[in-house]
């Protein structure tokens, strides 16, 4: 009468089959000579000699398959994936010196510290506080990171450029020693100063130099001199990543008005802001208007933020649509609940 996780792994190569539930192994038994099921899958019920039969009286839901096994600790992330509201800061209150805070609204003690001269101002654009970065030494960082970031998690903000800026600026980003394992920053079209640039995510798959780094574009915005609701999904488990602005996810693709597949314009990329087989590693920091730490410090953020959120899971799309379309009075849960 309540709601299992299921979870059943055929190994080829250890030629078991093993059952978890609610993330926990239940049981394993040996499979020596297993057949190639060719036909249909039900779901609900079994198909026993041609006839289907014992069917499940009751609700099914978020059924998944995979052409592999899943690990123990995949199953574990699977059973805890539901998203959870890990940290929001609202930047409405600051507190204490050297240096300020602002508290944690999901009700945790992971308040955001503000560095270089990040000052909170009365210019949010969610409720009346915002944070205040001069683009040239101020960030803001959490006492810890609050989300694996090997897992699926999601993160979003609200952002407004002082001005269309020259360089590449940083957002936010997270770190670990020696690589950024993402960064969304704003970039500003090389081409032309006065052209809308366009909002990039960049994701790491080690903490090393020579990652493998990809990198997504999402050029479907208001001018970055306005407020735009900027969010960075990530799903482990396929191996995605997304970035939406204004809860838009929306490829860019350039013109071709002869269709011959060359784009009218020299130059031009279709921006495309999903990626597929992205792997992310766990990182140990959470940046706000920049990016990397010690050295690596740099592209700072000129400009206001406001309402960061951080889940631990992925949010789908109706959900980050429903975030960047909420302005008052919104209340820190998952969205949709």
């Amino acid at each position: 009468g309540e709601w299992v996780h299921l979870t059943g792994v055929h190994d080829t190569v250890a030629k078991t089959l093993t059952l978890y539930v609610n993330g926990q192994k239940a049981g394993s038994a040996p499979i020596t000579n297993p057949f190639h099921a060719d036909r249909s899958m039900t779901i609900g019920a079994g198909i026993y000699s041609g006839t289907t039969d014992c069917h499940f009286p009751g609700l099914i839901d978020d059924v998944r398959l995979f052409q592999r096994p899943v690990s123990a600790e995949e199953v574990q992330q699977m059973f805890r994936q539901r998203p959870l509201v890990n940290a929001r800061w609202m930047l409405e209150t600051t507190g204490g010196t050297g240096p300020v805070t602002t508290p944690d609204d999901a009700g945790t003690a992971n308040s955001l510290a503000l560095h270089g001269g990040a000052v909170k101002v009365d210019e949010g654009f969610i409720g009346f506080g915002a944070m205040k970065l001069d683009g040239v030494g101020a960030y803001a960082s959490p006492a810890s990171m609050p989300v694996d970031t090997s897992g699926s998690f999601t993160l979003t903000a609200w952002a407004q450029a002082a001005a269309v800026p020259e360089n590449d600026i940083a957002l936010v980003s997270a770190e670990g020693a020696r690589q950024s394992g993402f960064v969304v920053r704003f970039r500003p079209d090389p081409s032309d100063s006065a052209g809308p640039g366009r909002w990039t995510l960049s994701v790491a798959d080690k903490d090393a130099t020579d990652a493998d780094i990809v990198s997504m574009d999402n050029g479907e915005f208001h001018g970055a001199t306005e407020w735009n609701h900027l969010a960075l999904v990530y799903d482990s488990f396929s191996k995605q990543a997304r970035l939406y602005v204004n809860g838009i996810l929306t490829e860019v693709a350039c013109g071709d008005a002869d269709g011959d597949g060359v784009p009218d314009e020299q130059g031009c990329v279709d921006l495309v802001p999903w990626a597929e087989n992205v792997l992310s590693f766990r990182t140990t920091s959470l940046m706000i208007g920049r990016s990397g730490t010690g050295s690596r410090a740099g592209e700072y953020f000129p400009g206001l933020v406001d309402d960061v959120w951080v889940f631990q899971g992925a949010l789908s799309d109706a959900q980050v649509e429903k975030l960047a379309g909420s302005w008052f009075d919104v209340p820190t849960v998952v969205p949709g609940h």
